[in-house]
């Protein structure tokens, strides 16, 4: 469960590593392809008056000191007066592109328009991605879909009053795998946590969340698991399920997940119990499509998965998800349907 925001922050500050890696890996700027134009391309100052993005990938620096606050949007974090610069783009195909401002010299913001501004109804947002490699306010639009002929405004902006230097970078990426949520992988490990409810506590598995003991649960490896989450107590509160694996041996672990509500998943070093343990890697998982993330050259040891709602979204109690935890590389779970496995939870 997540008691406190602030609480979680502080456990999961991210730590970077030289062994992790990321499925949207941050393009090196000194990549063929990726290389900086010659000075800077500014953003500008207005959704009229944006700088233009002919062919990805592009790359760019920049800076918002000395812009004007035009525009805001919450995702989550709301009251910003950061000043902004905008960027447009009409796409010359159809399918999927990142955004990011990793590396940038202050906590940024990006937001998306299609086609026409509408504001409070972004297209696409991101304030804070972890998956920045050693910084952990800086933002990054993962697989945003794209389609053929729209206009995209896209528009760095910063948290709270922060501005400064921003590195822009946008290219074409592979999209999302479907899945089916309901399709519980044959011999599962079943997470058989009661559905949760207004004023519901976990005594299931709560992990480094409890207040009163750190509850896990300890499925075998390789494993999947099938089980549920959702909202509570007026969406302050989510159903977050921790495993704890002891791995044997050096390998690249990956974690996977198929959920029916926008999902999150981590892996974290628990070889610090939970007063030490960090976030090695943690992605978003958008409903209906199956996204995985791995952890390279991780060494023999203690380590929790997590598997949980992206944030505090409406997501009804009970709903679904199937994930996999398993050494990179060896051949994923097969699916197969829920049927009575549902009725567990029920």
């Amino acid at each position: 469960m997540r008691f406190a925001i602030l609480a979680l922050v502080l456990m999961f500050a991210v730590v970077a590593c030289a062994s992790q890696s990321f499925n949207n890996v941050v393009p090196d700027k000194h990549d063929p392809g990726i290389t900086p134009p010659p000075g800077k391309f500014q953003g500008g100052d207005t959704i009229e008056t944006c700088t233009t993005i002919g062919t990805l990938p592009y790359y760019t620096t920049g800076t918002t000191a000395g812009y004007v606050n035009n525009y805001d949007e919450a995702c989550p974090y709301t009251g910003s007066t950061s000043p902004d610069v905008v960027y447009c783009w009409t796409a010359d195909f159809t399918g999927f592109v990142d955004i990011h401002t990793c590396e940038s010299g202050y906590d940024t913001k990006l937001y998306v328009y299609e086609n026409v501004y509408t504001p409070g109804a972004y297209y696409a947002c991101n304030d804070d991605n972890s998956n920045c490699p050693g910084e952990a306010y800086r933002s990054w639009i993962v697989q945003m879909p794209v389609t053929m002929g729209n206009i995209y405004y896209i528009v760095v902006d910063g948290y709270g009053g922060d501005f400064g230097s921003y590195l822009f970078n946008m290219y074409e990426v592979e999209g999302p795998v479907l899945c089916d949520p309901y399709a519980c992988p044959p011999g599962a490990f079943l997470e058989n946590e009661p559905t949760c409810y207004e004023g519901y506590v976990d005594a299931t598995n709560v992990g480094c969340n409890g207040t009163a003991g750190y509850i896990f649960q300890y499925p075998p490896f390789p494993t999947a698991i099938c089980g549920e989450s959702g909202n509570y107590d007026t969406n302050t509160m989510r159903d977050m399920d921790w495993f704890e694996f002891n791995i044997m041996d050096p390998m690249d672990l990956e974690v996977c997940m198929c959920a029916d509500f926008q999902g999150r998943i981590w892996i974290l070093d628990g070889n610090g119990g939970c007063a030490g343990a960090y976030t090695i890697v943690t992605d978003t998982v958008p409903a209906g499509f199956k996204t995985c993330i791995t952890a390279s050259g991780i060494l023999p040891g203690t380590y929790y998965v997590i598997f949980s709602i992206d944030g505090w979204i409406d997501v009804p109690c009970g709903s679904v998800y199937w994930g996999s935890v398993r050494e990179a590389g060896i051949n994923p779970v097969q699916e197969t349907t829920w049927g009575s496995v549902k009725a567990l939870y029920r």
